[in-house]
């Protein structure tokens, strides 16, 4: 049975204050699924101590909970459909506002598209830095089929990888390009794993500014101001919870 959902209740009950962390640093790790998404990540983490956020798993956790927002996620997944942009960027300030003393925060296979990255960079903030994992799309297909057989999905899902991969590097050329100079480019087309030195050596100034940011809310450097959750009033287009999100490779 589905649920009501309103644009009023979101106005409403979802309202966020983003000063007390606006000053930690942010990285998006951005690639195709199969790209290294998840690996490349960790080894970010483990270099700067950051904490990683995973929509994918943000989401189906939601889904979980007996709140109007949850059962609203659940039908959604259970039938396949899209979940719009601004919840998703909505588990996302949940999730870093809980980890308030974090270093920094490293975002995995964020955003999905142009529109995504909008909500997040005029409610939160822009990324210190965005790693781009490009990969050939057979490789990157090649990886998603294994992980989903491993992963026991449907035949339908394995078959559907190089569509799913094709699909998602039209969309995240696009957020790439919206980010400039942000953007550090890394081939991931060999194992993730032995790329740590490499991200070190691109990550040290991040690291180094974000050593030296002020702690105190009064001397931080000013910043987009904060909005509540459904501010954006472009129109919304609806990102689908696929594999894309729910296999962070």
């Amino acid at each position: 049975m589905g649920c009501i959902y309103s644009r009023k209740m979101i106005e409403e009950d979802a309202v966020y204050d983003m000063a007390p962390i606006r000053h930690l640093p942010v990285i998006f790790v951005n690639g195709v699924p199969g790209a290294g998404n998840q690996t490349v990540a960790q080894t970010i983490s483990s270099i700067t101590g950051y904490v990683m956020i995973r929509p994918g798993e943000l989401v189906r956790a939601e889904a979980e909970k007996d709140t109007a927002r949850g059962r609203l996620i659940a039908d959604k997944l259970q039938a396949q459909e899209d979940i719009q942009e601004q919840l998703i960027v909505d588990l996302i300030k949940e999730a870093m506002l809980s980890q308030q003393d974090a270093k920094g925060y490293i975002l995995v296979g964020f955003p999905k598209n142009p529109r995504m990255s909008n909500i997040f960079n005029s409610q939160v903030k822009w990324p210190e830095k965005i790693v781009a994992l490009e990969v050939d799309n057979e490789v990157a297909a090649t990886r998603l089929q294994n992980k989903l057989s491993e992963l026991g999905r449907p035949e339908s899902e394995i078959n559907a990888a190089r569509e799913i991969v094709r699909e998602a590097a039209h969309k995240v050329k696009n957020v790439h390009k919206r980010f400039g100079g942000h953007v550090i480019t890394l081939d991931s087309s060999g194992n993730p794993k032995a790329l740590a030195s490499t991200l070190k050596e691109i990550l040290s100034d991040t690291i180094e500014q974000s050593s030296k940011r002020p702690e105190s809310a009064e001397s931080r450097p000013p910043t987009a101001a904060s909005a509540p959750a459904m501010s954006y009033q472009a129109p919304t287009v609806p990102v689908t919870v696929d594999s894309d999100m729910e296999v962070e490779q």
